[in-house]
């Protein structure tokens, strides 16, 4: 637990913490921010202890920056130190707090309630000395994690038999889940880095995220401290949500007269009626395909798979042809990470990798899930879900389909995992005749589907799962509405839209 009682033992503190990966911003716990016109958000560095003379009370100025992906304004903040009483403040418009001090020695204990916080929820934080202090939610996980108790449990007591140390391990501990969960890792010590607190700034964007993830998946953040507190040194998943903006979008490409665009919270895949040039195809196709790919899949183990679910809407028989959305997941069998070869061919990635698909058929999804073209459903499939099958190639398990006229009774858990354990999902090529051609190497650049000693390169690579609407063959106009998709594996990846 933690106790800084001298200057030499703050010290000792900045420098574990540094050496754990908390560099970046002011590196530590240690030195105060510089005010400048652009940090406008920074506190004045100035003198925090005054000690007129033997009679007079030491007096510490602690203040910071509370946030919760924007300034928490007209928040209540109480410090509670080792020694001493608590001291009540408010957090102003910007989010800028500041309490004075007095006899109350570090560590102390931050809290900030109401104003702009959302409703419920306290945000925690702790300072080892008086330097300039972030309180956030990813600074409460810091204080969770290295005290291993939840933050509104912690008591002046146990503030003074904690170790200098215990900040520094919770902040390794919450870099680890994050990257786990799939989040980018803490650029510095989210304690004491300084940022704005504004749309565009990295730190404040990962803050917002991951109160966007939580609420996502239902999870409130005193669940998430409480859950980080009692799991050791065991990494926490942490749900994720990925929210696509028109340009990523709009830079996804698509199959002949296909499309996809947003609007408001809605995701539209739209097919145009008509047949096209064999060519855009791996094989020989000449329909149209609707693409979406879903990033930070890579790596995912299959076994992990649980389930996933797309809230969608859209006419399941078009023009007498079954038009439906369907999911693809690239699989590299060993997950190995080894490259293809430079001289691979179509052939060779197909050995290597397979595509595993979801694929419900208009008259097996209806049976028990019927798809409406004017309001959302939900479709859920798990691994016992009637209706994967397997690409052709060397058998990868018995009740796994493979063959395209399947009869859809077929679910994953035939897979042979046994065989396989290590099989994930990777980005890349894939060799899939039903994906788009790169042409940029001549021997690509036919009017012809191509052959299996053609290059691997002739296929573009994509993210390792995608979400697909028509096919090859597909020439009939559609469209569909996809508003929310969620994968569950070892940890939970939504995908929103805006």
């Amino acid at each position: 637990m933690l106790s800084i009682l001298s200057r030499s033992l703050v010290a000792a503190a900045v420098l574990t913490i540094t050496a754990c990966g908390g560099g970046g911003g002011n590196g530590g716990f240690a030195t105060p921010t510089q005010t400048s016109a652009a940090n406008p958000q920074t506190r004045p560095a100035e003198s925090r202890l005054a000690t007129p003379d033997a009679n007079t009370a030491l007096t510490t100025r602690l203040s910071g920056l509370a946030a919760v992906g924007a300034p928490v304004a007209n928040g209540s903040v109480s410090v509670q130190c080792a020694t001493g009483t608590a001291v009540a403040t408010t957090t102003g418009a910007t989010g800028a707090w500041s309490a004075t001090l007095t006899d109350q020695k570090f560590p102390c204990l931050v809290t900030v309630s109401g104003g702009t916080v959302p409703a419920g929820q306290s945000l925690y934080s702790m300072a080892l000395d008086a330097s300039d202090l972030n309180v956030t939610p990813l600074t409460g996980l810091v204080v969770a994690g290295g005290l291993h108790a939840a933050p509104s449990t912690i008591t002046a007591s146990s503030l003074a038999s904690s170790a200098s140390s215990a900040l520094a391990q919770g902040l390794a501990k919450v870099n680890a889940s994050l990257k786990a969960s799939g989040y980018s890792p803490l650029a510095g010590n989210p304690l004491t880095t300084s940022f704005q607190p504004s749309a565009g700034d990295a730190h404040d964007d990962l803050i917002s995220t991951l109160m966007r993830s939580l609420a996502d998946e239902n999870i409130a953040y005193d669940e998430m401290l409480s859950s980080i507190a009692a799991a050791g040194d065991a990494d926490v998943p942490i749900p994720l949500t990925h929210v696509f903006k028109a340009a990523e979008l709009a830079a996804i490409p698509q199959l002949n007269r296909a499309s996809i665009s947003a609007s408001g919270d809605e995701l539209s895949m739209t097919l145009g009626a008509g047949a096209n040039a064999v060519g855009s195809f791996v094989g020989g196709g000449n329909g149209n395909k609707a693409v979406l790919q879903l990033p930070g899949l890579a790596g995912t183990k299959l076994i992990d798979f649980k389930d996933m679910a797309m809230d969608v809407k859209g006419a399941t028989t078009s023009g007498g042809r079954n038009v439906y959305a369907y999911v693809n997941f690239t699989v590299d069998l060993t997950c190995d990470g080894s490259p293809l070869a430079a001289n691979a061919t179509l052939a060779d990635v197909r050995k290597k990798r397979r595509i595993v698909i979801y694929d419900p058929f208009a008259k097996f999804v209806q049976q028990d899930n019927a798809i409406s073209d004017s309001a959302f459903s939900t479709v859920k499939f798990s691994r016992a879900t009637p209706g994967w099958r397997v690409s052709a190639g060397t058998p990868v398990g018995s009740g796994v389909a493979l063959n395209p006229d399947y009869i859809g009774h077929e679910t994953l858990t035939g897979f042979d995992f046994a065989t396989y354990p290590n099989a994930c999902i990777v980005d890349g090529v894939t060799g899939d005749g039903g994906m788009y051609r790169d042409k940029s190497d001549a021997q690509c650049d036919t009017t012809a589907a191509l052959a299996g000693d053609k290059p691997a390169a002739c296929g573009k690579p994509y993210s390792g799962a995608i979400v697909v609407l028509g096919d090859s063959g597909t020439v009939v106009a559609s469209d569909w509405k996809v508003k929310k998709i969620r994968f569950n594996a070892a940890n939970v990846r939504n995908f929103a839209f805006q």
